[in-house]
């Protein structure tokens, strides 16, 4: 629906159709704001929640190498050293996709088949150990819903940024283009009405005044 002003002729058909047009796009700009507004209670809730993952994993870490350092001073720094080198590095995730209000958003979640088990040497290690292992599990897929809830603000934000920047396109390009045209053709249109009327009135003038001589002849 781009155009430039200078080339739109004056006429009736064209002021109809950029009208039309210009009503489109103020339907087109509620819509847009409409999604902003959707975008914006998204965004607050998954900023909330955000806060709250972030908060759990922070808590769950803290106790977790809280336990951990308090158990070292019982098993020693050496024996954990063998005991993770012995431990497969083979924790996977899956990364999917969501739909958040039409804003793709991604999902990550942990493979539980991949996440080591403990070591069988555990008449080495005190239970704390062996909590501190499951805590571990928990706190991460607390990080991970932090990463994933993070990705989606990112997301949210970025096609907010993008409805906000159509809007304003909008408001300040595109809409007062056509309310210029629209303005400019309506003027050229009223001042041929004018000049028509003019014209008519000239021509009803020239017709009484060649009546009268005709009947005075």
């Amino acid at each position: 629906m781009a155009f430039e002003q200078r080339k739109v002729l004056p006429t009736k058909i064209n002021l109809i159709r950029l009208r039309r047009e210009l009503q489109m796009l103020r339907k087109i700009r509620k819509v847009l704001e409409e999604k902003r507004d959707v975008l914006l209670l998204y965004i607050r809730q998954t900023a909330d929640e955000y806060k709250q993952s972030y908060r759990k994993a922070a808590e769950s870490l803290e106790h977790i190498y809280s336990k951990y350092f308090a158990s070292l001073t019982t098993i020693g720094t050496e024996n954990i050293r063998n005991v993770v080198a012995g431990i497969p590095d083979n924790l996977r995730v899956d990364i999917g996709t969501r739909i958040l209000f039409a804003v793709k958003t991604p999902t990550i979640a942990v493979q539980p088949d991949t996440i080591p088990e403990p070591p069988t040497a555990v008449t080495r290690f005190p239970p704390s150990m062996l909590e501190i292992r499951k805590d571990l599990v928990e706190a991460l897929k607390a990080l991970i819903k932090v990463v994933e809830t993070e990705a989606a603000l990112r997301r949210l934000l970025q096609e907010l940024r993008e409805t906000q920047r159509l809007i304003n396109a909008l408001d300040y390009s595109i809409m007062p283009r056509y309310e210029s045209a629209i303005k400019f053709i309506k003027l050229v249109l009223d001042d041929r009405l004018r000049e028509d009327v003019m014209r008519l009135k000239m021509l009803k003038r020239r017709l009484e005044i060649r009546r009268r001589r005709e009947r005075g002849a």
